[in-house]
C-alpha cells in the first residue's frame, strides 16, 4: 500500500512530508517491531518516549500516524483526530479476510495448554489453524515467531488473525486479563470463548480480585459474538455469574467438566463423552491436565472436528513446552518436572498432582519482581504444606531487590532453604533427591531467560536440569 493510498483512505488534519512512492505492508505501535515497510502508530493515551520514535526512524520506517506533530523528523506524518479509527481503516484495507473461526481462551491457568491441545487436534485432523499466545505464533502447529506478550496489541492481534487474500485458518489465541481490560480484542470477532479457571493473579495491575474477574468475564459480555459459543468449566466458583451474562445475551453455552468425563476402570483410563465410553491407551495425565483437555475437546467439537478423530488424537497428544515437562533421573529412579506454575493455584495443582502415596515432591521456585506481591505469601504457604523439600530462589527479579522477594516468601515457608542463584538451587535440589522422588522446577517453564534489572540473561530450566542429571 503506497503512502498516497494511505492519504486517500484516512481522514487527516494535516499531512507532513508525504512521500507518495513509499509503501507499507504492516502497522505497529512499538518501535521493536518497526522496519522499512511498517507504519508506526502513536497513540497519545499511551506513554511514548521520543527515543522510541528515533529507534523506529533508524529502522527506516516510512511514516507515522499521530494526533500531534513531531518536529525535526523528515519522514511522512499523518496527523489525525482519532488514531484508533484511522488505524482500523488501514488494517481492514491491508488485511480484509477474517479467519474461518476465532477461538479465545481465557483463565488464570491452563490457557496455553488448551490452545496447544486444540492446535494439535487441528493439525492431526488436517484443519488449518493459527495459534497465538505465551509460546509464540504458530501456523499448523509449526512455530513462526516468538512473541513478547500473551495477547499482543490490538493492531498486532488483528494482523495475526486476518489475511490479505485467502484465509482458511481457525485462529486460536490466549486472551489475557490485561488484553481484555485494555480492549485489545476490540476488532476481533470471537466465535468461541472458553474459560479454564479463575484464581488470584495480576492484582498489582487490576488492584483487586473483583476487577481481575470482571476483566475475565468481559470476554463473554463484550467480545464474544452474540451468535458465538461460550465454553465454561463446571468447577468455576463464578459459573452462575458467567451463565447470567451469556443467558442475557442469548449466547449458546456449553459446560464441561462433569465428574465422570475421565474415569479409571481396572487401571485403564476412559473418556466419557455423549454417553459413549472411549479407552485411552497412551494418555498419562494428572487432574488439571484432564481439565485442560476437556476444555480443548469441547472447543474442538464446536469447530466440527469429528469426535472419533479427536479421541484418536488423544493417544498421541503432547504437552506444551514447560508444562509438566519431564526428565527421567534414572540413577535415582526419579523424575524432574519443569512447569510454568507461577501462581498460587498452579503451584498447588502441580504439587498435589505429583504427591504419590503421601510422598510429597520437592520444589524449586521463586516469585517475579515488580509484580503481584500478594502471591509471595500464598505461594510460600502452599509450598510449605504440599512439598517435602523447598528451595527458594530467584525468578525474574527485574528491578526489585531479589533478597527482599525471597525473604517475603520464606516468611511463610518455614521449610524453605534460600539459594539465590537459580542454577545452584536446581543443582542442590537434584543432588538431594531421594530414590523414587519427584522434583518440581516451578515458575519459568518454557522461558529461556532470567530478567535481572532491565536485562534478559539466557537461562533454561530444562537444559540446566538435563545437564546436571547427565553428570550425576
Amino acid at each position: 500500500m503506497y503512502l498516497s493510498e494511505v492519504a486517500n483512505l484516512i481522514n487527516t488534519n494535516k499531512i507532513i512530508n508525504l512521500s507518495c512512492s513509499k509503501k507499507i505492508n504492516k502497522i505497529t505501535s512499538t518501535s521493536k517491531n518497526a522496519s522499512f515497510d511498517t507504519l508506526l502508530i502513536i497513540d497519545s493515551k499511551k506513554k511514548f518516549k521520543i527515543d522510541y520514535l528515533k529507534e523506529a526512524i533508524d529502522k527506516k520506517i516510512p511514516a507515522i500516524i499521530s494526533k500531534k506533530k513531531f518536529n525535526n523528523i523528515k519522514i511522512t506524518q499523518f496527523i489525525v483526530s482519532n488514531v484508533n479509527i484511522e488505524t482500523y481503516k488501514l488494517l481492514n484495507y491491508l488485511f480484509p479476510i477474517k479467519p474461518k473461526k476465532t477461538i479465545a481462551i481465557t483463565g488464570t491457568n491452563g490457557k496455553t495448554s488448551v490452545a496447544w491441545y486444540l492446535s494439535q487436534f487441528c493439525k492431526k485432523n488436517k484443519i488449518q489453524s493459527k495459534m497465538l499466545g505465551t509460546l509464540g505464533y504458530y501456523k499448523n502447529h509449526k512455530k513462526i515467531e516468538e512473541t513478547s506478550l500473551t495477547t499482543p496489541s490490538f493492531e498486532d492481534l488483528y494482523q495475526y488473525a486476518y489475511e490479505k487474500k485467502e484465509n482458511q485458518y481457525k485462529f486460536i489465541f490466549e486472551a489475557s486479563s490485561h488484553a481484555l481490560n485494555q480492549n485489545r480484542l476490540r476488532s476481533i470477532k470471537v466465535d468461541i470463548g472458553a474459560i479454564t479457571n479463575i484464581s488470584n493473579d495480576h492484582i498489582d495491575y487490576h488492584k483487586n480480585f473483583l476487577k481481575y474477574k470482571e476483566a475475565k468475564f468481559s470476554l463473554f459480555n463484550k467480545f464474544l459474538d452474540s451468535k458465538g459459543t461460550a465454553i465454561l468449566n463446571s468447577r468455576l466458583e463464578d459459573l452462575n455469574v458467567i451463565k447470567k451474562i451469556t443467558h442475557k445475551r442469548k449466547i449458546k453455552t456449553i459446560i464441561y467438566g462433569s465428574k465422570d468425563v475421565f474415569f479409571e476402570y481396572k487401571n485403564k483410563l476412559y473418556l466419557n463423552v455423549f454417553k459413549k465410553k472411549y479407552l485411552l491407551k497412551n494418555l498419562n495425565i494428572n487432574e488439571f491436565e484432564k481439565q485442560n483437555i476437556e476444555c480443548a475437546i469441547a472447543c474442538a467439537i464446536h469447530l466440527n472436528i469429528n469426535l472419533n478423530l479427536i479421541i484418536k488424537s488423544l493417544n498421541t497428544l503432547k504437552n506444551p513446552p514447560g508444562r509438566s515437562q519431564k526428565i527421567n533421573f534414572k540413577k535415582r529412579n526419579g523424575i524432574v518436572i519443569i512447569d510454568y506454575a507461577h501462581t498460587p493455584d498452579a503451584l498447588k495443582n502441580i504439587l498435589e498432582a505429583n504427591t504419590v502415596n503421601n510422598n510429597k515432591p520437592s520444589v524449586v521456585f521463586g516469585c517475579g519482581g515488580n509484580r503481584d506481591i500478594s502471591k509471595r505469601k500464598l505461594m510460600g504457604s502452599i509450598a510449605n504444606k504440599y512439598a517435602s523439600r523447598i528451595y527458594i530462589t530467584d525468578d525474574n527479579p527485574r528491578n526489585e531487590n531479589p533478597e527482599k522477594i525471597r525473604k517475603e516468601i520464606l516468611k511463610y515457608c518455614a521449610k524453605g532453604v534460600e539459594i539465590p542463584d537459580r542454577k545452584k538451587a536446581i543443582k542442590t535440589a537434584i543432588h538431594n533427591m531421594d530414590k523414587n522422588n519427584i522434583l518440581i522446577l516451578a515458575g519459568k517453564g518454557h522461558e529461556k531467560y532470567q530478567i535481572i534489572k532491565n536485562n534478559k540473561i539466557a537461562f533454561d530450566d530444562f537444559k540446566i536440569a538435563k545437564k546436571i542429571i547427565d553428570k550425576v
